[in-house]
């Protein structure tokens, strides 16, 4: 058994005793550990491809099963507007991260709202940036609303920053204060403020 053959075995065990536990893990890795025997080389690559993307479908199948919200999760308000009804949104990005708790709870606008302004932030979108501003501008979103996503916002690549992932000036209250000190005014902040106040907590 070559070194490519020996990994793609070890990704398939992996991914089995993953969506299996136990006895049944076990009994269908003897079972293919027989079936591959009975192959030649080339064979055995092929079905090691094959069920290797078979059980990578099944954990994503049964990731999206986990991710689908509750009635009790969808009745929830807001945490930045109050609105009665919201979806979850992670603050650790789930296709960088997979699935994981690290949420709050915004209704459609504000999660919307929220990726815009992390998209100008993260990814310089001018696109997103403009129309973040144009919500802003509206007078239909809160200071208060306002100030709690950028908050939110700019903890969240903060994090990103302190991981490597982003370069640290991303989060860095002048580069956010130079992108959205519109949204900043409007919710009664200064870029300084808001940079205190994340230093004290």
């Amino acid at each position: 058994m070559g070194q490519e053959e020996a990994a793609r075995k070890t990704a398939l065990i992996a991914l089995i005793r993953e969506l299996h536990r136990g006895r049944k893990a076990e009994a269908i890795i003897e079972a293919f550990e027989a079936s591959l025997t009975a192959h030649e080389p080339e064979e055995r690559e092929h079905i090691l491809e094959y069920w290797i993307d078979f059980y990578r479908l099944r954990r994503y199948q049964r990731d999206r099963r986990r991710r689908r919200a509750s009635f009790r999760e969808r009745i929830s308000a807001c945490s930045a507007c109050g609105y009665p009804s919201s979806q979850r949104h992670h603050l650790w990005d789930v296709a960088t991260h997979g699935e994981n708790r690290v949420t709050i709870q915004l209704c459609a606008n504000c999660h919307e709202l929220q990726h815009l302004m992390y998209n100008a932030l993260v990814k310089d979108s001018e696109h997103s940036r403009r129309i973040a501003l144009h919500i802003a501008r509206s007078g239909k979103v809160s200071a208060e609303t306002l100030r709690r996503l950028i908050g939110w916002c700019a903890a969240t690549i903060r994090y990103e920053a302190d991981q490597g992932w982003v370069p640290e000036w991303r989060a860095d209250w002048d580069w956010i204060g130079r992108t959205f000190g519109e949204i900043l005014a409007q919710s009664g902040k200064s870029a300084g403020a808001e940079k205190a106040d994340a230093e004290s907590r």
